[in-house]
């Protein structure tokens, strides 16, 4: 999955180190940090800047959906690094979800399973 950005640097530190996503290559036009074994999300400048005319839910496109441990702690520390909430809290089958807009518009959902 890649994603269109418009500052590869603050995307690459909001995923990595807000996130937690482990980086697996670098350069300053592209950036990949891992999903899962197997899975990467590539973020790189963009190319297209219609694209990004949108943002949230209006943007459309895929959901990337993140398993957390604590969602109310993660909640809380994406929102103090520039992501926004785009509703409360929701039950999932077997857990809790909460839906957020990175700071270059992506939507992305904080997943709490429980065990």
């Amino acid at each position: 999955m890649s994603l269109q950005v418009a500052d590869v640097e603050s995307a690459r530190k909001f995923w990595r180190e807000i996130v937690g996503l482990p980086e697996k290559s670098y350069c300053p036009a592209w950036v990949e940090l891992e999903l899962r074994p197997g899975l990467l999300l590539a973020l790189h400048p963009v190319f297209y800047a219609k694209a990004l005319e949108k943002r949230g839910y209006d943007r459309g496109g895929p959901v990337l959906g993140i398993r957390v441990m604590n969602l109310d702690e993660m909640g809380s520390l994406v929102e103090r690094h520039g992501a926004r909430s785009l509703g409360g809290v929701h039950e999932i089958p077997g857990g809790r979800a909460r839906d957020f807009e990175d700071p270059d518009g992506y939507v992305f959902e904080l997943v709490e399973l429980q065990s």
